[in-house]
């Protein structure tokens, strides 16, 4: 399903919280006064999702998934807080290599049949002097894990993006970890573990 604005949203502001056509400049949340304060929709038309990770211990292999989607619930006023939710389809990953695909696509990495969706949602912001930080669970293939995305607002030139990356350990989440006889194949000995997943939204 996709994710939805209504009743959640309300529901993250605490009682007695005031009106507003946006954050105050001076209050808690003026720094993402570039943003505005309505809820920013997340498609494929306007993120671009990339994965890499190495290959042989120096090559790296990237890819994209092609099939997000999701919504950044912005603050209205100093009682409001940040909301963070995006899917992303496990089967819309590409490499450029169609068997590779399909192989990460499989049930000994993503499993995009049993686990058709990763999901991140996050309920917090808190901004560091490099960057903004964004902590939230992770799911992939029915394991979830806290995880922390490390995020930049980019300059108007002329549209502003957005940037978001975290590492992330694909064993953790049972991602191309054989079982039996299959821990013997060279394929799964000469993939990293480490994984950088990057997104970027464009405003």
């Amino acid at each position: 399903s996709r994710p939805t604005t209504g009743p959640a949203r309300a529901g993250r502001r605490r009682a007695g919280a005031r009106d507003s056509l946006g954050p105050a400049p001076d209050g808690r949340w003026a720094w993402l006064t570039p943003l505005g304060t309505e809820p920013i929709r997340l498609t494929p038309d306007n993120v671009r999702a990339t994965m890499s990770v190495r290959w042989l211990g120096g090559m790296m292999v990237r890819g994209r998934f092609t099939d997000v989607s999701g919504v950044i619930h912005l603050p209205t006023d100093d009682d409001d807080t940040v909301a963070v939710t995006v899917e992303i389809r496990a089967d819309s990953v590409r490499t450029g290599i169609s068997l590779r695909d399909r192989h990460l696509r499989g049930p000994l990495f993503l499993d995009a049949v049993r686990h058709p969706v990763i999901t991140f949602r996050g309920g917090d912001v808190m901004r560091l002097p490099t960057h903004i930080a964004v902590p939230g669970s992770l799911t992939i293939r029915g394991v979830t894990r806290t995880e922390e995305l490390r995020c930049q607002i980019g300059d108007p030139s002329p549209r502003r993006d957005l940037f978001a990356d975290v590492t992330l350990s694909r064993r953790a989440y049972n991602v191309g970890v054989p079982t039996g006889l299959r821990r013997l194949d060279p394929l799964f000995v000469v993939i990293g573990d480490e994984v950088r997943i990057s997104v970027r939204v464009t405003l």
